[in-house]
């Protein structure tokens, strides 16, 4: 992988990360303490991103793991797309960001989490080198 695959993905995978442990810590009912919703959405994210970029540079060699793989991708770039796509595009859509938390980015995992398997699939039905 390329180094400016690998900070792509690091950084796909951050933000994803922290918006959606964000929005989880926005259920808790904290008082005027908003600010520790920020700090566990940062550090949760630090420590998923840091795992993606530490993983070892050999491709994953289970089904499973592709599978996963496709889940994450596909879903943080269905999710970022439809949460963040209305803002831009219709500014006066006041529903527009659950387009992202309902549809794409559920969607994107699906979608993902087959292509990834298929992909899982194939690689190992292949002859090796």
């Amino acid at each position: 992988m390329t180094t400016a695959l690998r900070i792509g993905w690091t950084f796909l995978v951050f933000f994803g990360t922290y918006v959606l442990t964000l929005m989880v810590t926005y259920l808790l009912p904290l008082g005027g303490l908003e600010w520790i919703g920020n700090l566990v959405a940062f550090a949760v994210a630090i420590v998923v991103a840091q795992r993606v970029w530490s993983r070892p540079e050999g491709p994953p060699d289970s089904v499973r793991a592709w599978a996963g793989a496709g889940a994450v991708t596909l879903g943080t770039i269905g999710f970022a797309g439809g949460f963040f796509g209305p803002m831009i595009f219709a500014p006066g859509a006041n529903q527009g960001p659950m387009l992202g938390i309902f549809i794409t980015g559920p969607a994107g995992v699906v979608i993902g989490a087959i292509a990834g398997a298929f992909y899982g699939l194939r690689r190992r039905s292949r002859p090796r080198e």
